[in-house]
């Protein structure tokens, strides 16, 4: 009977939705006229299990890219650097900064206008050699972070550990509207029980960073 109540509540639609509207950040607006020297793409949303030479292959996450490539085409950015190296244990793999980087071409950003940080593994190393790579251009102004929004919150952490002045631009969102509806409350949806999979994985993830002091 406890493992039945269990499951109910995990595989809730209505609780999930509650839990990420707690942890992600909330979308922001750039209506301000405000503009940004460059924003920062932080990778894990290409598939690594297909390697074909003329197009690249998407997990969910796929705003990160879509969003910053809206805000350079509407003139609020004018570089992009992309953050992250392959997620392959053999060293064969291409990084996802260089096949991000493939897409952004591919959607007619140019060339001079991309830049790429690729031995990346993890978000604190994201951040270091992120900061690294702007002092190593000489970049200055104003940066916008581009992640996730349940993972915004460790990547603010580390960014701001690493000494990265920035805004947040959020994307990518678990969460919904709240609706009280009958099949949000009552019926049971397997996709729940895959979204806490991922928001328990971002806690624990964030809990270890704050206990080695990276956040």
């Amino acid at each position: 009977m406890a493992g039945m109540v269990l499951l109910f509540l995990l595989s809730n639609p209505f609780l999930v939705n509650e839990a990420f509207l707690s942890w992600e950040r909330k979308p922001v607006s750039l209506d301000n006229g405000k503009n940004y020297r460059a924003a920062i793409i932080l990778t894990g949303f290409t598939g690594l299990r297909k390697n074909t030479a003329d197009r690249v292959y998407f997990n969910k996450g796929a705003d990160r890219l879509l969003h910053t490539v809206q805000l350079y085409k509407e003139g609020r950015i004018r570089t992009i650097i992309v953050s992250g190296g392959s997620g392959s244990l053999t060293k064969n793999k291409i990084s996802e900064a260089a096949q991000v980087k493939k897409a952004l071409l591919y959607c007619g950003i140019p060339d001079s206008a991309i830049v790429i940080e690729s031995r990346s593994h993890n978000t604190v190393e994201n951040a270091r050699l992120s900061r690294k790579l702007i002092d190593s251009l000489g970049l200055r102004g104003n940066f916008l972070l581009v992640t996730s929004a349940f993972h915004m919150r460790r990547a603010e952490g580390c960014f701001k550990k690493a000494g990265v002045r920035f805004d947040p631009y959020p994307v990518d969102v678990y969460s919904r509207d709240r609706a009280l509806t009958p099949d949000e409350i009552l019926i049971p949806s397997e996709a729940a029980l895959d979204k806490w999979s991922i928001l328990i994985h971002e806690i624990t993830g964030y809990v270890v960073y704050w206990i080695m002091g990276y956040v």
